[in-house]
């Protein structure tokens, strides 16, 4: 495990990628004619350094939003003025923007690549994952391994592998906020990876996303797997939490694709699955206070009506009905 020298400055920090893709266009319209303080109030004017609300960003957001579009190479600082990047990438982003809409999966795919390519977040993060020396976005979707992330009180925040072997120590405020509350949630954002939080003594569970269009029909084929019914019964219960940890650790899918498998076999069998609802109240029980977070209920399928369902149950017919199909009823 390689304990890291922090540098002087860790310029990641969170942002939004539709701010950014937005204010390279502010750049690329006025190229080489805007310096630092111009393109801020210029981001102002054109509401893309705003809050949700239209208040500007504070002096600090937009000076990481600056810096960010920089350290990935995507404009540069040249004798104080701004110039778009000549990265056909960039050129390829810019040609597809729709400013303020929000970012379509090409775009996000494009960001993606730019920031995997990037050193200081292979280093801080992305290097946790894969053993390669080399690597892009694609061999990382195909071969990285997932990760676990724990609290560890002075240690900080430790993120380990599978087997609990630790990667890398996030114990000071400025890797807390580059690479946990940064490059994490890039990561999110942008759908390289995803996350879920099933027990406590789990903690958060990182994974790659693969990026293929056949996955979704590996699913139910996943799900049947674990189907087991006793005898004489005609049903068996599955818990969503250990279908989303099974499905998404083996298939490597984004949580939401396998939340809406399960909603598309309700809507084509509804008389062979039944949702089992239970509460939030329930569900913060069985977790420390400390370890409660948006992902902890990521596991658990929300219907429409507000209903939080924690298990499914399938009549054995439907069993029957997804092994002759093989998984091709979607």
């Amino acid at each position: 495990m390689e304990k890291m020298t922090e540098r002087k400055t860790l310029w990641m920090r969170y942002v939004d990628f539709r701010r950014v893709r937005d204010l390279l266009l502010l750049i690329a319209e006025n190229n080489g004619r805007l310096r630092a303080g111009t393109l801020e109030q210029n981001g102002i004017k054109k509401e893309i350094l705003v809050k949700d609300d239209g208040t500007p960003l504070a002096h600090s957001p937009r000076y990481y939003y600056r810096k960010v579009i920089e350290h990935l190479g995507m404009a540069a600082s040249i004798n104080g003025f701004y110039f778009i990047s000549k990265d056909e990438r960039v050129k390829k982003l810019l040609s597809l923007a729709r400013p303020k809409e929000p970012l379509t999966e090409i775009e996000k795919e494009i960001i993606a690549e730019i920031v995997m390519d990037n050193p200081d977040c292979k280093k801080y993060f992305f290097n946790c994952f894969i053993g390669e020396q080399r690597y892009d976005l694609s061999t990382f979707r195909e071969k990285a391994n997932w990760i676990k992330v724990e609290t560890r009180g002075k240690e900080g925040v430790v993120l380990l592998n599978p087997i609990d072997y630790p990667l890398f120590y996030i114990n000071t405020s400025e890797l807390m906020y580059a690479v946990f509350w940064g490059v994490r949630l890039w990561s999110l954002d942008l759908g390289i990876t995803d996350e879920i939080f099933i027990h406590y003594k789990d903690g958060r569970i990182i994974y790659p996303i693969r990026k293929k269009d056949n996955l979704l029909k590996e699913i139910i084929p996943n799900i049947v797997s674990f189907m087991k019914f006793q005898p004489k019964e005609k049903w068996t219960t599955l818990s969503m939490q250990d279908i989303v940890k099974e499905v998404a650790l083996s298939l490597r899918i984004p949580v939401e694709g396998i939340k809406n498998t399960i909603i598309e076999l309700k809507r084509q069998f509804p008389q062979y699955i039944d949702l089992v609802p239970t509460s939030t109240s329930f569900i913060e029980i069985k977790t420390p206070f400390a370890l409660q977070d948006q992902v902890l209920m990521k596991a658990y399928l929300q219907e429409k009506e507000g209903r939080i369902i924690s298990h499914i149950k399938i009549h054995k017919d439907l069993y029957r009905i997804l092994t002759k199909k093989k998984g091709g009823v979607l």
